[in-house]
């Protein structure tokens, strides 16, 4: 079930676009990742679509659950 799958319209210019095969956007991708907990390219393609399509995307994908995954250390 692709629940973000377009939590953002294509209008919006400013957005980078991670999967250009199904226009994706790099802001529904940290939401979903955000929101749902995604951790695995997979889960990213089941939620939110992207990396579906021609795969060319997947090495962005997992840099940025790479980077949402770190932990910020506490002051």
């Amino acid at each position: 079930m692709q629940i973000l799958s377009r939590t953002h319209t294509p209008a919006d210019c400013s957005e980078t676009i991670v999967c250009h095969c199904l226009g994706i956007s790099e802001s529904t991708v940290a939401d979903a990742v955000a929101v749902c907990g995604l951790a695995t390219v997979k889960e990213v393609c089941r939620e939110t679509g992207a990396g579906s399509g021609c795969t060319a995307c997947h090495a962005r994908l997992r840099e940025m659950l790479r980077k949402a995954n770190q932990t910020v250390p506490v002051c």
